[in-house]
This record gives structure tokens, C-alpha cells and sequence, in this order.
């Protein structure tokens, strides 16, 4: 199989039908799955980007608001963390590859399979930069909050948070099973996705060189 023909295959994978030979087969379904995948990054890397935007202001009017010491340093430290998050996502854009037809084809499976590689990094370190140290700042926050009675002129928003340990322990847990669940899933999504297109792209590769 030529060098044109399988970029022929590459850009034009929705419409090939009924190709017998199985690298063929293997460039299209892999070409599905590349867009598909690249869809739904895209999409999180945009929902998670504004989400950390709206934090900042939200924990800079706690920081500003709740007279708490402890909670207002927790409160900055995640202002200081949502940009991190804004950062790390910027950083993981501005690295990919961007899909060129005008390179070789094994250029391009090269390229996606070191996106790839960089999205399997960015997934399997979610516990320490994504998911840990919201953790830990979440409990600062709850466990820094005192007595509404302490204060002289409570403000609003403290008749609204967890006030005695009755109610932080719980919500407490309940942090602790929503991050263990959201590093799960990331976990889960490198063994499902991410290594099985990889796999994908060193099997075509690999194919070409026997053919070579």
C-alpha cells in the first residue's frame, strides 16, 4: 500500500466502504476513534478550563468574606490552585500536535500517538495535581470554619456552611468518595482509551515497517 493511499485513507475515513485489506481497515477504525477522542478532550479541556475561571472569583469572595483565618487561607491557596488548573490545561493544549495532511502518514501516526502519550501522562497524575490538593483544601476550609456565635455581625453566607462536626465530618467523606470516584474514572480512562489507541497506532506502525 502506497504512501497516498493511506492518506488517502486518513483523510477521507468516513467515506472509504467495504476495504478488504486489513491495514486499511485498521487506518479507518483507528481514525474514528482519534476523532472521537479528540472531540471529548476537547470538550473537557473547555469545561474544565471555565469551571476553574468561576472558581477563582468564588473563593476570592470567601477569602474576602469568611473571617476565619484557616478557611481564608484555604480559600486563596484555591484561587492559587484554580490557575494551576487553568495553566496545566493551556500547557496540555499548546503541546499537541496538530493534524498536518501534508506530512507523511507515519509522521502523522507519530504525532497522535505522542499526543497520546502526553494525554496518558496528564490522566495518570490527576490524583496529584487535580484531585489531591482540592481534597486537602477542602477540608482546610470546612475544618477552619468556627462558631457563627463567635461573631459579632455573621455575615449571609455562614448560615449556608457546615458549622459544627456533626455536618463536616460527613461532607468531609462525602469529598473524599467524590475525588477517589474522579481519579477512578481517570485511571479508567487510560486503561480503556487511551492505551488501547496506542496499542492501535504501534500495531499499524509496526505494520508498515514489515511491509517497508
Amino acid at each position: 500500500m502506497t504512501e497516498q493511499e493511506l492518506r488517502n485513507i486518513w483523510t477521507n475515513a468516513s467515506q472509504v466502504e467495504k476495504i478488504q485489506v486489513d491495514l486499511s481497515r485498521l487506518v479507518i477504525d483507528l481514525k474514528n476513534k482519534l476523532d472521537h477522542i479528540e472531540k471529548a478532550i476537547r470538550n473537557r479541556d473547555l469545561r474544565e478550563i471555565i469551571a476553574a475561571f468561576i472558581g477563582v472569583p468564588i473563593f476570592a469572595y470567601f477569602a474576602y468574606e469568611i473571617p476565619f483565618p484557616i478557611t481564608r487561607i484555604a480559600s486563596l491557596l484555591t484561587v492559587v490552585w484554580s490557575i494551576y488548573v487553568i495553566y496545566r490545561f493551556r500547557k496540555l493544549q499548546k503541546s499537541r500536535k496538530t493534524e498536518d495532511l501534508t506530512l507523511p502518514f507515519k509522521s502523522q501516526l507519530e504525532n497522535q500517538k505522542t499526543n497520546m502519550m502526553a494525554e496518558h501522562r496528564f490522566l495518570d497524575t490527576v490524583l496529584y495535581w487535580y484531585a489531591g490538593p482540592p481534597f486537602l483544601l477542602n477540608t482546610l476550609f470546612i475544618l477552619g470554619l468556627g462558631k457563627a456565635e463567635s461573631l459579632s455581625d455573621p455575615s449571609w453566607i455562614i448560615a449556608h456552611l457546615p458549622l459544627n462536626m456533626n455536618e463536616k465530618i460527613p461532607l468531609i467523606i462525602g469529598l473524599a468518595c467524590f475525588y477517589t470516584f474522579i481519579v477512578w474514572l481517570n485511571k479508567k480512562a487510560v486503561k480503556k482509551t487511551i492505551n488501547p489507541l496506542i496499542a492501535e497506532i504501534d500495531r499499524i506502525q509496526q505494520q508498515l515497517e514489515t511491509e517497508d
